[in-house]
């Protein structure tokens, strides 16, 4: 038997009872055999060199690993010690060997982590995850006592630096990007002075410039968010981190898309020698994956820009139904139910808010059934069913999808991998609007590749279309829907002055689950701009309102001022919007440019004043106190819990479209609860008058 083998004496076993043991020297360690099996005790376990225990007639090997002790007895003294100094020789090797690969690794990561911290480019939270990943990799494949027994002091000194990256990567990620946006805004400072007719602000600077994984910037009213995407979408290019058909820009509707388009194109071209990114809604970019994927555009159904023509379509189809009497004794039993009594037209529009609705949430039938009342609502789906059959045929038929169906197909092609994504920055407008579906959409392309950063751009405050399915909770919890991320404000108005930005914010932060930001103007007052005007009529109080403005004197300086009035709903304005009444307006008031448009369709808007209609109590007030139908509440996102959250937004948007003052106008035997937390006193700077 050789020093690399060895077995303990066969006496002891007799006359100790030591079980037998037989210890062999292996290329990866220790294997020991009690005649029926064998172990490996690998080096790498090893939590320290083998010790030789000495006894009056025997010796006894001990062997620590990180988690257990061994002891085997009854060895020769002199073959035990051989054998555990060769044993000992073998492991010493092991362990500085896979220092010396371990040194050699930890000096690469260092040069990475020197690298990642070199303030040239932003450092990305991922980028710190991997590496933090990699240091821990490595420390915890060195057991702690190897470096206290074996490890040279350099050895030691290259471990602790990782150590130390782990413990403090995120500090040092900061202070890395504190000094890359200091050195980045001194470099295209010329660019951002001269990109839009005034210098962008140093909160527009940085916006544009961080660049993490993912980034949110809280843009509210007024604060330039078209500016900040064009100026990230012209950095990008400048700095040449990207081509432009690298860069997807998402906008909502196609006239915004345009409008910015021409803006973009108008504001980079100087500075750009090459296109500038082509500006897509959601349902552009739809079409074109589906395109790249089949080969050819697919054939969207009128429906879907023809409300007029959708509706007809649902009419007719519920008419044909009802030729069926059983369909039409549930309908009008449905029509008739207590509580939810409702005109057929009333029934038409349901059917078809819902049909829309359901599409896009993508939700089973059989799961609707729990989320409102069982009975009534099992009888809606009885009759909604025919109608979704008839209009999936009508589709089907005419070769046809809708915007749901396209999203949906979209998704699925990025998910599958069949479309492969060119993007590498996806730059997101009015993202407070998103809805899940778009949102599924924007998912899958960042899941596809792992270099893709997403720039959102919105403002929780201006959330006020919760009723098509735009989810608020994309952006409150951005960072739990899309991963860690950068969040930024644009912190200056140049809309509004700062008395009417007091009232605004002052009102919409009364709900305490909407984003903290402070919002400074660039004008300032020190007289308060929303005015609140006591009438009986809404004719009376615009008169009014419009005689109060003639009497500025600011007006004998400006050629024109614009005035909106707004109101809540629709129907509010009618008595306003006839081509007799807009002549009548503008002969009596020829200083102003006068519009009429709901609240929702001023957003995006502005006017020198602003005039608001109808702040009364009521179903059609403001706030409005339309409960939603139950049967569509369970398709549309989360419901708040706040009182009157969204309608509390839309009375921001309203105040925040004028940039001088506000009026609003309001019958005193019917005050809406806004006006009366108005006119609560000491709440907010407000005039009132009779």
């Amino acid at each position: 038997m050789n020093k690399n083998e060895i077995s303990n004496s066969w006496l002891g076993r007799l006359l100790f009872r030591h079980p037998y043991s037989a210890l062999i020297l292996h290329s990866k360690g220790l294997q020991v055999s009690d005649g029926s099996k064998k172990l490996l005790l690998p080096f790498s376990r090893l939590h320290s060199v083998v010790q030789v225990r000495r006894r009056f007639f025997w010796s006894h090997l001990a062997i620590k690993t990180a988690k257990k002790s061994y002891i085997y007895k009854g060895f020769a003294a002199s073959e035990l010690r051989s054998f555990s100094s060769a044993l000992n020789d073998a492991f010493i090797l092991h362990v500085r060997q896979h220092l010396q690969t371990k040194h050699a690794e930890a000096k690469k990561l260092k040069g990475a982590i020197r690298q990642f911290l070199d303030a040239s480019a932003y450092s990305k939270f991922s980028q710190s995850q991997l590496l933090i990943t990699e240091c821990a990799r490595v420390l915890s494949a060195i057991p702690v006592s190897w470096r206290d027994h074996f490890a040279t002091s350099i050895q030691n000194a290259a471990f602790d630096a990782l150590a130390d990256f782990i413990a403090s990567a995120e500090e040092k990620r900061k202070r890395t990007n504190i000094r890359f946006i200091k050195q980045a805004l001194l470099q295209n400072q010329i660019f951002f002075d001269q990109i839009e007719r005034n210098p962008l602000t140093l909160a527009q600077r940085k916006a544009c410039l961080i660049n993490d994984d993912n980034n949110l910037v809280l843009a509210g009213a007024g604060t330039g968010k078209t500016s900040v995407m064009i100026g990230r979408a012209g950095y990008l290019l400048i700095s040449k981190q990207a081509k432009p058909e690298q860069i997807l820009m998402l906008a909502y509707a196609k006239k915004a898309a345009e409008e910015m388009q021409a803006r973009q194109d108008k504001c980079l071209q100087p500075f750009l020698q090459r296109t500038t990114p082509i500006i897509k809604t959601f349902h552009a970019l739809g079409l074109e994956i589906i395109s790249k994927v089949e080969g050819c555009w697919p054939s969207i159904t009128p429906f879907a820009e023809n409300s007029a023509a959708y509706m007809q379509f649902i009419e007719q189809t519920i008419h044909q139904l009802m030729h069926d009497e059983n369909y039409k004794r549930k309908v009008q039993h449905f029509c008739a139910a207590p509580d939810y009594r409702m005109s057929l037209a009333e029934f038409f529009r349901l059917v078809a808010d819902f049909l829309m609705l359901f599409k896009q949430s993508h939700a089973p039938q059989q799961a609707l059934a729990g989320k409102t009342k069982q009975a009534r609502f099992a009888l809606f789906l009885s009759l909604f069913r025919p109608v979704q059959q008839a209009y999936e045929k009508h589709l089907a038929e005419n070769h046809q999808i809708d915007f749901a169906d396209m999203i949906t197909r979209a998704i699925g092609y990025v998910e599958s991998g069949r479309y492969v994504s060119p993007y590498q920055h996806i730059l997101v407008d009015e993202f407070q609007d998103i809805s899940r579906e778009r949102a599924g959409l924007l998912k899958a392309l960042l899941a596809q590749r792992n270099d893709t950063v997403l720039f959102a751009v919105g403002d929780d405050w201006q959330a006020i279309y919760r009723f098509t399915g735009s989810d608020i909770g994309l952006t409150r919890h951005f960072e739990a829907e899309f991963g860690p991320a950068a969040i930024s404000s644009l912190n200056t108005t140049f809309r509004f002055n700062n008395k009417i930005g007091d009232v605004a914010s002052g009102f919409v932060l009364q709900n305490p689950e909407q984003i903290k930001k402070t919002i400074a103007s660039v004008t300032t007052m020190t007289q308060p701009a929303i005015s609140l005007i006591r009438s009986e009529s809404s004719e009376q109080g615009l008169h009014q309102a419009l005689r109060t403005l003639s009497l500025l004197p600011d007006l004998q300086i400006k050629q024109k001022s614009s005035v909106v009035v707004l109101a809540r709903f629709s129907f509010l304005l009618s008595d306003f919007v006839s081509v007799q009444s807009r002549k009548q307006l503008a002969q009596l008031y020829p200083c102003f440019d006068i519009d009429f448009m709901t609240v929702h369709a001023s957003k995006g808007k502005e006017a020198d004043y602003v005039i608001v209609l109808g702040m009364n109590r009521g179903k059609y007030g403001f706030p409005s106190q339309i409960d939603t139908e139950p049967i569509l509440e369970s398709l549309l996102p989360e419901p708040e819990t706040f009182p009157d959250a969204e309608e509390r937004r839309l009375f921001y948007v309203a105040l925040t479209r004028a940039r001088d003052h506000v009026y609003l106008i309001y019958d005193p035997r019917e005050a809406s609860d806004f006006v009366v937390e108005l006119l609560t006193p000491g709440s907010y700077p407000v005039i009132t008058k009779p």
